[in-house]
């Protein structure tokens, strides 16, 4: 019986991509990434206390500031 994680070395698999042109060597990438889920932020922000806002996800803890404001050009009027 084979597993699939016993044919990936350190959990990291390469890939080896043909040349584009004749004669030159094959490009070889590094480990692939381990593609981590995508958070569905759910975010708590600050009261507004001048232009910016901190907040931060309640999920994975991602702290970002939030403007309190649009400015004119961001307007739809």
């Amino acid at each position: 019986m084979v597993i699939e994680k016993d044919l990936v070395e350190d959990g990291a698999a390469q890939a080896v991509l043909a040349p584009e042109v004749p004669g030159e060597p094959a490009v070889t990438e590094g480990p692939a990434e381990q593609s981590k889920p995508a958070c569905q932020h759910h975010w708590v922000i600050e009261t507004a206390r001048g232009p910016v806002s901190w907040g931060v996800c309640q999920v994975c803890h991602e702290g970002k500031e939030f403007k309190n404001s649009i400015g004119d050009g961001d307007r739809d009027y």
